[in-house]
């Protein structure tokens, strides 16, 4: 039985502590901070890119490595860009001969 709400009372824990790390229990309303963030969104939306023509063999990830010299971008990033260049596309499902536009980063 010991062992039993040991199990429980780590189980709780992790829980939570997965829970504060993904949502987040603070309320994160600060005025002074949202023309920064405003600011920082205008600038991501004039992200630069380049249009692709995809050939047999391509991915995402390869055709971004191909187009970008550094290493400084993580795959949800770059899956979130995809995205956002080309809503009307499924990063995972790119068609040979289909021109997408791929993300550059800096």
């Amino acid at each position: 039985m010991k062992r039993f709400i040991r199990v429980c009372v780590i189980m709780l824990i992790l829980y939570v502590v997965a829970y504060d790390l993904k949502i987040g229990t603070l309320p994160q309303s600060s005025p002074a901070n949202a023309e920064i963030h405003k600011e920082k969104k205008k600038e991501k939306n004039k992200q630069n890119f380049k249009t692709y023509e995809v050939t047999p063999g391509d991915t995402l990830i390869s055709v971004v490595e191909k187009l970008n010299s550094n290493n400084n971008y993580s795959i949800v990033s770059m899956l979130k860009d995809f995205k956002s260049l080309n809503p009307e596309a499924n990063p995972e499902n790119i068609q040979i001969g289909k021109s997408y536009k791929f993300p550059l980063y800096h």
